[in-house]
């Protein structure tokens, strides 16, 4: 039977805010069902894991959530409210940023000019109204306050991000999402491509957030140390459904490798 909103919020009747909910969301490529019918709660403060083989419909899911494409059918809601989103623009206004495995930083800029890209401040006088001036000042003043507040230490924030390494590039990403006070953030495999001490730092870094500002992150990852090292919940998704959902808790690595394979559906 079809799942309406009603019905699922009935489903949970714990302590737990759902912040986002999915309701039968569907997403087809020409003859493919790349995403079929797949309903989620999403809880305030906790940490959830997608897995699955390529091709199973994390990236999919995530990018019809956060406004990349069009769902073809299904509901979103976002704090109890049935939500449009219709572009990554209209998400963030909303309340849900995307960190994506390759940064969105602009390399030969700074942090703080990063940090508030296009969403810059201007001064608040004549000149910032009439001209546009940049209020650098308060923009550098809150970037600082921010890294300080995360730990994340740059040597210089007024450096190109390019001289940053890697781990410190993407924890200024999270950074900025947090900053920006996002209901939902979701990570796109966020520790790719990075050494093993900065994936370390960069998943410390998304806890501290969730556990600082009570964010709900939700986390695509191939890997599954990366999964169970900080994930409260792990879904696994298969041929464009959910095959199941796990405490990470109550289940282990072989259980969820069973199920993103087919060995093992629960």
């Amino acid at each position: 039977m079809e799942q309406t909103y009603a019905n699922v919020k009935d489903r949970e009747k714990d302590a737990r805010q759902v912040i986002l909910r999915v309701v039968n969301l569907s997403k087809n490529f020409g003859g493919i069902k790349a995403v079929d019918n797949v309903s989620l709660d999403f809880y305030t403060n906790e940490i959830v894991g997608i897995v699955g083989d390529n091709g199973a419909g994390k990236s999919t899911l995530i990018k019809m959530i956060s406004g990349a494409y069009e769902r073809d059918s299904g509901d979103i809601y976002l704090d109890g409210q049935h939500i449009n989103v219709e572009n990554t623009t209209e998400a963030i206004k909303l309340g849900i940023e995307t960190v994506y495995q390759n940064n969105t930083l602009v390399d030969h800029l700074d942090a703080p000019k990063n940090f508030f890209l296009g969403r810059e401040r201007v001064t608040n006088n004549i000149l910032g109204r009439l001209f546009g001036f940049l209020d650098m000042k308060s923009m550098r003043q809150d970037t600082l306050k921010t890294l300080q507040n995360l730990k994340i230490e740059l040597k210089n924030i007024n450096a190109p991000v390019k001289l940053l390494s890697g781990g410190q590039q993407q924890s200024v990403v999270v950074g900025r999402a947090a900053y920006w006070k996002g209901k939902v953030i979701i990570l796109d495999e966020p520790a790719n491509n990075l050494g093993v001490q900065e994936q370390r730092k960069v998943l410390q870094l998304v806890q501290s957030i969730r556990d600082e500002y009570g964010i709900t992150f939700i986390m695509i990852s191939h890997n599954l140390e990366h999964v169970f090292g900080i994930a409260d919940r792990i879904v696994v998704m298969r041929g464009g459904k959910v095959v199941g959902v796990k405490k990470t808790a109550e289940t282990s690595r072989n259980e969820i490798v069973s199920m993103i394979t087919g060995a093992l559906d629960i």
